[in-house]
């Protein structure tokens, strides 16, 4: 036993409590420590980890609404809350209000059983049951009214933070603010691409299918499949094992294309992550060329090693290195560089909600700089008509548009290339005249991605 009760068997709703007492209190990613207990625990059964993953991400994704609910129903202020007691409502709270198979009576009792497992005072304990009493029965207090305070009401009844619902009203407008934030809070579709390196989507949707999984194609990525049905979990599956497919949102898969890669290239990858693009681009050159991956994050590239190498993506090589100074690479020699730059993340929000409350406006500024800093050291890298492909996911044109115009200011010798081909029929629906490539939630169910790609034309 520990502070976090039995390690031995853990139920969901245990290791959620942990996961998210843990993100507050060392300031760590969610979904990090998500992973690294669904790792530790690995012999939870599938209903268990599905439920695990269910609250952690409905909690994060409903935080700032379950916090307006919560404030109206307690004599005491959140911030006053042991944070315990506010973790643990906002897990029941989740549960009584958005899951509707899971009993009141047992949302209360279990939520009672985490607070005396976690030490608190008897005093809590009866707090929080007095809490989940009033909300089971259905006492909840009125959302804000639009028409007296729209930041506000959007805020809270989409669940967002009120900077980025006022950034948006002004952008977009009441009503297209309000489609962009309500679809941030759908869930997903389990998408995933297919390796074309071992197989292809005909065949993979056959293996699917006798494995128990249904899929159907991505209606703008010709690698992408839509998972509609599973008998286990995905990552269980013998075809993820043996490295035949991987979850990428068709957003990501489509701006891969537009590097235009192909066997016997060089091309050079900045910000690799965990390699998702790498592996893409490893099949568009057949393994064949040159291919260097970057990441300045040690355990990025430490997963993007795994991750190449079930995918039997032998080209590329892996550095670790921050891409915002000088690069030990010879200048002006490569066809092609992906530049996969760091950035606010608003593109992603619906798969990953915790940015909603650990973004801050502040952070906005931070990007800008070092995403042009990025863009310098690539400038360089390039031979006369390669290829310089910027990629975000985020909806900030301060990171996107005002980047690129910023950099073509001092850099004569390149310019955005108005079709940069590459692209299947159905994906050029995402090309502006500009040539600037923007996918979206609200149009195609896609994640926000932002492309440009840029051609050297001299020296």
């Amino acid at each position: 036993m520990n502070k976090f009760g039995n390690t031995k068997n853990p139920t969901a709703r245990s290791l959620a409590l942990e996961v998210l007492a843990a993100a507050q209190r060392r300031g760590e990613s969610v979904e990090d420590l998500l992973s690294a207990a669904l790792r530790r625990h690995s012999t939870l059964p599938r209903p268990e980890r599905a439920f695990l993953l269910e609250l952690v991400q409905g909690v994060k994704r409903w935080e700032i609404r379950l916090d307006h609910i919560l404030a109206r129903m307690a004599a005491l202020p959140l911030k006053k809350m042991h944070p315990l007691v506010l973790h643990i409502l906002r897990l029941a709270a989740y549960q009584l209000l958005w899951l509707d198979k899971v009993p009141a009576r047992a949302v209360l009792s279990e939520a009672g059983k985490l607070a005396k497992s976690r030490g608190l005072a008897l005093a809590q304990v009866g707090f929080i049951n007095a809490v989940l009493r009033r909300l089971a029965a259905g006492d909840l207090p009125p959302l804000p009214d639009a028409a007296a305070d729209p930041v506000r009401a959007l805020s809270v009844i989409h669940s967002h933070p009120e900077w980025l619902v006022r950034r948006w009203l002004a952008r977009y407008g009441y009503d297209e603010a309000a489609a962009r934030l309500a679809a941030n809070n759908r869930i997903p579709p389990l998408t995933i691409r297919v390796n074309t390196l071992k197989t292809d989507p005909a065949k993979l949707r056959a293996r699917l299918t006798e494995e128990g999984a249904a899929a159907e194609p991505c209606p703008f990525s010709p690698g992408g499949l839509r998972l509609t049905a599973l008998e286990a979990a995905p990552l269980d599956l013998p075809s993820y094992r043996e490295g035949l497919w991987l979850f990428q949102d068709e957003g990501a898969q489509l701006v891969t294309l537009l590097a235009a890669g192909a066997p016997g290239q060089k091309i050079v990858e900045i910000g690799c992550g965990r390699g998702g693009k790498t592996t893409h681009l490893a099949e568009m050159m057949r393994n064949q060329g040159l291919l260097l991956a970057m990441d300045y994050h040690r355990g990025r590239v430490r997963e993007a090693r795994l991750n190449l190498k079930r995918w039997g993506a032998t080209l590329p090589q892996l550095l670790l290195a921050d891409a915002t100074g000088p690069l030990p690479l010879k200048a002006r020699s490569l066809d092609t560089v992906v530049v996969d730059a760091p950035c606010s993340g608003l593109g992603i929000l619906r798969r990953h909600p915790e940015i909603k409350t650990r973004l801050k406006e502040a952070d906005l500024a931070t990007f800008p700089p070092r995403q042009l800093a990025m863009l310098e050291q690539a400038a360089g890298l390039l031979r006369p008509g390669g290829r310089l492909l910027y990629v975000t996911c985020t909806t900030e044109p301060a990171e996107n548009e005002e980047v690129i115009a910023a950099f073509l200011k001092t850099h004569p010798e390149f310019h955005l290339i108005a079709d940069p081909g590459s692209l299947p029929p159905a994906a050029r629906a995402f090309l502006q005249p500009s040539g600037f490539f923007q996918t979206s939630r609200t149009i195609a169910d896609l994640d926000g991605f932002f492309a440009a790609a840029l051609v050297r034309e001299r020296y």
